[in-house]
């Protein structure tokens, strides 16, 4: 049998070896020949059958040509999927017999290590091995290349003779090669007193005292962490010295005594100053870039009398003027002195744009950083470095819509109409003509893609052409296909004039290149987690287009969940060329449990003791809180969470136990939570109440902003009798325990652009409930609880912020033996108002109908709340005033809310409370710290207990004339609406 081999390495990928006869003599004899049977050896191949099939492209039949054979091997080696390829011709009966004998090539998968304690974190030791998922792999350098670098990062942490043992764990029908590193670090070393190299200018021990290398008990473990900041907290030093060019380096452990070493140099001392005009030592810092640069040249110091010089005009001094000198004092000392001429201060009163036609003014002064002074800027704002971005900014604008030959200038006058100090810019718009596309041509796109293109171009027949629009097109382009599978694809453009003066023809070409699809998703990284709580939200099905919006979305659905903390998606054989190819998604889990312990404390008026009757309506008080929180992730396994979350101040004690499952039942919109809770407290003075609660939600999300939550509540609530400061009478009737089951249902829509600080959008808010004694409940109301906030912006920085509350409740069951309403719904069930967040005009919760003996707070059947707000601009960016007006009360029914403004008697409590007031708001990152001073012109007076009294009442209550006090003062966290 006479037999042609064809091997092709990977690195000689057309060496032809004839064994048995020589090249020449072997293709002449098989040349030609018809082929029998092409088979592949081994049967499993890397590709799937009909892709190798369309790859090799010899068919059994087909006469053998060495060409064909040659370009079939090209193409398999291109796909990179194979690291060697053999092929052997051999005569059969029938004809010639090929067989492609092939070795599939490694591809780095999922990388793990185990045995080193943080620092290094697991992340850092698995970046510095260098090996990327899906890359190809090759073992022996791979490795090598992979230990050295676990070596530096291990070191560098104190971890001096680590023993590294890799381990390899491949999976054939993948191509993964999964490496996982066993380390043992050994003990980790410790800081000793470290070797100075260079010209330091201090002693050891001040250095070994500045790094925090030494604490109490001694040398502290290494980590690089401790390294930067010891070289932080050396280098901050010398800067307080002023030696600003001062060199700090850690020159690493030396290797005989593994002593660290570190090379300073601390250089001459650098002393700057400043001369006609004091500038505090902060500003210099923040604004010379000699102090962040650790080195001094003229383009620094240039650059820094440019800083000083903006800071100067931003603060009025518009004619402000900065140079420098630099006066060296041998080698130990250098003087730069900053010369300033301030000049007068000025005030920009007036800011004129002229010639502007195509956009009106309110476009062009949005894009402007200069402005005129104001309440908040008594200055204005303008500099020459401000001015000239302004001036591109509107050139930009203009030509971004088709007006190429736009210019913009500007003048500026002082001393404007006379009155000195003040200051006008006027600007000059030369729009020019308007250049606009006659026709656009796409070529090189796929007729199917051709309708879909034209919809997404911003650059088409009839608009203005600017490179920006066409900039745009080409991202939007490139997305349509990346998203359909073309990673690829490459998009070029040009234009040219046509005869018509101010009409172009645009021209884009497109080389779509070759479409990808998904072979498989494979998970990696899952140590608790479940598999099918990722694969029910990996969106990429085998056989689809590689989409990368698909694969972002992918990402986004397993960070909702909340149990990850790293989310990847690579292509394993990225360079390769092949249809299909698999995902890699590798996740990193997060930690399991989480603790939060909080400090905090309440100033508002909820003075008095539990048993005392003085001040119904409150007295200055102090309350301090504490709360401990603690979460179980992803129990057991399937992306669910378990909290214990509690509270401990002199008003509340809680306790509160939650199961929470989001994307319940497989569904992205619902989430179900369950909770049990523990309440002891005394928000309302009028008396101290518990309640056990356990409840069941589910939460619908129908759109982004629309919201449906479906609760059902079964909780008793007692009244502790000692507490309650009412009239003897209703005692027996509101201290009776109660069993309320309840079911409810809330929809919220949230517009708003900012939930914590909103300056534009709306708010909406229904719930409606019922307690029934079908849900075993032993008191039957029905609840209704509405709310609309609105958020106007109106310019300069002005906010106006409007919001009504109305609430009802309803008894469904005749209780007789009860006083008139409210007192047929149990106390803690009823609506409660006042204090930071609702009626300003009250303290918390102290609205509504009152206690006619002792004067405390009952509660009612009905609310209705008006507020309004100005919100503007203070002082700053942060601080921001509020003017606000709030409006309203809680009645005792529904039929009796009332608008009247003043109080019949003392025994009338259903009518609107108004209030009026200022407050400051200073931004923060969790919202804005609030403080509000309120004037309540008709708050309401009752009759109330004298001072001394305690409880249980004994006889009659010495009765003595209250009111609630008509200034209040809030402090809080957040708008109040």
């Amino acid at each position: 049998m006479r037999s042609l081999v064809l091997r092709i390495l990977s690195v000689f990928p057309l060496v032809l070896i004839f064994p048995a006869l020589t090249a020449r003599a072997g293709a002449n004899l098989l040349e030609g020949r018809p082929i029998s049977a092409v088979q592949f050896d081994p049967p499993q191949q890397p590709l799937a059958l009909g892709e190798l099939q369309d790859l090799v492209r010899i068919r059994a039949g087909n006469p053998l040509r060495l060409g064909e054979i040659r370009s079939a091997i090209d193409r398999l080696f291109a796909t990179g999927r194979y690291s060697d390829i053999v092929v052997e011709a051999s005569e059969a009966s029938d004809g010639i017999a090929v067989r492609f004998l092939t070795r599939g090539r490694w591809f780095v998968g999922r990388v793990t290590l185990t045995g080193v304690d943080a620092p290094p974190s697991a992340s850092q030791l698995v970046n510095a091995t260098g090996l990327t998922s899906g890359n190809p792999f090759y073992p022996e350098e791979d490795l090598k290349q992979a230990e050295d670098g676990l070596r530096r990062v291990l070191a560098a942490n104190g971890y001096l003779r680590p023993f590294i043992n890799s381990h390899l764990f491949f999976e054939a029908t993948t191509q993964q090669a999964n490496v996982h590193f066993e380390i043992e670090p050994g003990k980790r070393s410790r800081f000793s007193e470290p070797v100075i190299v260079g010209q330091p200018k201090r002693t050891v021990s001040e250095i070994v005292k500045l790094t925090g290398w030494k604490g109490w008990f001694g040398w502290r473990p290494i980590t690089e962490a401790r390294v930067q900041r010891g070289l932080e907290r050396i280098a901050r030093a010398y800067q307080e010295r002023n030696y600003l060019l001062a060199r700090v380096q850690f020159g690493g452990l030396d290797p005989s005594s593994e002593r660290p070493i570190i090379e300073i140099e601390a250089g001459p001392q650098v002393h700057i100053e400043t001369s006609g005009a004091k500038v505090s030592r902060s500003r210099l810092r923040s604004s010379l870039p000699v102090f962040e640069e650790h080195t001094v040249s003229r383009d620094l110091l240039a650059e820094g009398a440019r800083n000083l010089t903006e800071y100067l005009q931003t603060q009025g001094f518009f004619e402000a003027k900065v140079d420098f000198e630099m006066k060296p004092q041998g080698e130990q000392r250098l003087d730069i002195l900053y010369h300033i001429q301030r000049g007068p201060r000025y005030r920009l009163t007036d800011l004129v744009i002229r010639g502007n036609k195509y956009f009106d003014l309110a476009t062009l002064r949005e894009r402007m950083l200069i402005a005129p002074r104001s309440l908040h800027m008594r200055q204005g704002r303008f500099s020459a470095l401000l001015l000239k971005r302004d001036l591109e900014a509107i050139e930009q604008l203009y030509r971004s819509n088709g007006f190429r030959e736009a210019k913009v200038t500007s003048r500026v006058e002082t001393d404007y109409q006379g009155r000195q100090g003040d200051v006008a810019v006027f600007i000059d718009v030369d729009e020019g003509p308007q250049t606009i596309i006659a026709d656009n041509q796409i070529e090189g796109a796929s007729p199917e893609h051709l309708s879909a293109l034209k919809s997404i171009l911003q650059s088409g027949p009839g608009q203005p052409f600017s490179e920006a629009n066409v900039a745009a097109d080409r991202d939007n382009i490139l997305a349509y296909y990346f998203n359909r599978g073309y990673p690829s694809t490459s998009f070029d453009w040009s234009y040219q004039q046509t005869d018509e003066p101010g009409r172009v023809n645009l021209r884009f070409v497109i080389n779509e290149g070759p479409r990808l699809f998904v072979r498989e998703v494979l998970p990696a990284g899952l140590v608790t987690t479940r598999p099918p709580v990722v694969s029910k939200r990996i969106t990429l099905r085998p056989g689809e287009p590689i989409s990368q919006a698909e694969l972002l979305e992918t990402q986004r659905r397993l960070y909702e969940l909340g149990i990850f903390a790293k989310v990847d998606t690579v292509l394993q054989n990225p360079e390769g060329e092949e249809r299909n190819k698999f995902v890699l998604l590798q996740v990193e889990e997060s930690r399991k449990y989480s603790l939060a312990f909080g400090f905090g404390a309440e100033l508002a008026r909820i003075g008095g003791s539990r048993t005392s009757l003085e001040a119904p309506a409150g007295q200055p008080g102090f309350s301090p809180r504490v709360s401990f929180d603690i979460s179980r992730l992803n129990f057991w396994g399937r992306a669910h969470t378990i909290s214990l979350r509690s509270r401990v101040s002199n008003l509340q004690q809680r306790a509160l136990i939650s199961y929470s499952a989001p994307q319940a039942f497989g569904s992205r919109k619902l989430d179900l939570t369950f909770t049990t809770m523990f309440d002891a407290s005394r928000n309302v003075r009028t008396f101290s109440a518990r309640r056990w609660e356990g409840s069941t939600q589910l939460a619908y999300r129908w759109t982004r902003s629309k919201t449906f939550f479906f609760r059902f509540a079964y909780r008793r609530v007692s009244v502790d009798q000692g507490t309650l400061k009412i009239r003897p009478e209703l005692i027996p009737f509101l201290s009776q325990p109660v069993r309320v089951g309840a079911l409810s249902a809330s929809y919220v829509d949230d517009r708003r652009d900012d939930p914590t600080d909103s300056r534009r959008g709306t708010y909406n808010s229904v719930d409606l409930s019922s307690a029934s004694r079908i849900f075993g409940s032993e008191t039957d109301y029905l609840r209704l609880l509405a709310r609309n906030s609105t958020y106007h912006p109106l310019g300069r920085g002005l906010v106006l912020a409007r919001s009504l509350s109305l609430g009802a409740m309803q008894s469904l069951r005749s209780r007789p033996e009860l006083p008139p309403s409210p007192q047929d719904i149990p106390l803690p069930e009823r609506f409660f108002a006042g204090g930071a967040s609702s009626l300003r005009a009250f303290p918390e919760n102290q609205a509504g109908p009152r206690d006619l003996v002792t004067g405390f707070p009952l509660g009612g059947k009905a609310l209705l709340a008006f507020g309004t707000e100005l919100r503007f601009p203070l002082y700053g960016s942060n601080i921001r005033g509020v003017l606000f007006h709030d409006a309203g009360n809680v009645y005792s029914d529904l039929e009796n809310i009332s608008f009247r403004l003043r109080q019949r008697n003392k025994q009338d409590f259903d009518y609107m409370v108004h209030a009026i007031g200022v407050g400051i708001r200073y931004r923060t990152p969790v919202g804005p710290i609030r403080v509000d001073l309120a004037f309540g012109p008709n708050t309401p007076r009752f009759a109330g207990c004298r001072p001394g009294q305690q409880l249980p009442i004994v006889g009659a209550c010495e009765q003595s004339d209250q009111r609630i006090n008509r200034f209040q003062f809030h402090f809080s966290l957040g708008q109040s609406f």
